[in-house]
């Protein structure tokens, strides 16, 4: 039960903070981050570096302090962090498990992501010219094994 609810709020928060960047009638910076948060978050859950993106996503709620609470990307990222300290992180985010040959591939693939080019500039001109070819790959390759799990 504790699990089940657990899964409940974590996917709630992840559609309030979309539902609230949606919502205001100008646009929010943060609509559609979910496509960034998620795999940060997945890589996490396998144990993958913290700091860097964390950093990152303080520099943008501090350079965009109303479109993050609009979204409540504070609270969504607060969830991630307690999500992936959990001894069931990774089914929590997926809503679902995988083997453990699928964790493995996903994991490998997660753990280079990082969010540390993501600038203030570059989120508000959605402009991805920031990101290293290295990241570019990394972040390619995650949704090719993300395509292939499905």
């Amino acid at each position: 039960m504790i699990r089940a609810t657990k899964r409940i709020v974590f996917s709630l928060c992840m559609m309030v903070s979309v539902a609230s960047a949606q919502s205001n009638s100008s646009i929010n910076v943060f609509f559609g981050f979910d496509f960034v948060l998620h795999p940060i978050a997945i890589k996490w859950a396998c144990e993958g570096a913290r700091d860097q993106d964390l950093a990152a996503l303080e520099t943008l709620i501090a350079a965009f302090p109303e479109d993050a609470k609009r979204a409540e990307l504070r609270t969504h990222v607060d969830a991630m962090k307690r999500v992936a300290d959990g001894d069931e992180g990774l089914a929590q985010i997926l809503g679902g498990e995988l083997t453990s040959e699928q964790a493995q591939q996903l994991c490998s693939a997660a753990r280079p992501l990082n969010i540390a080019w993501v600038t203030p500039q570059q989120l508000v001109n959605d402009d991805e010219d920031g990101i290293s070819p290295e990241q570019r790959a990394a972040w390619e390759g995650f949704w090719e094994v993300v395509e292939s799990l499905q």
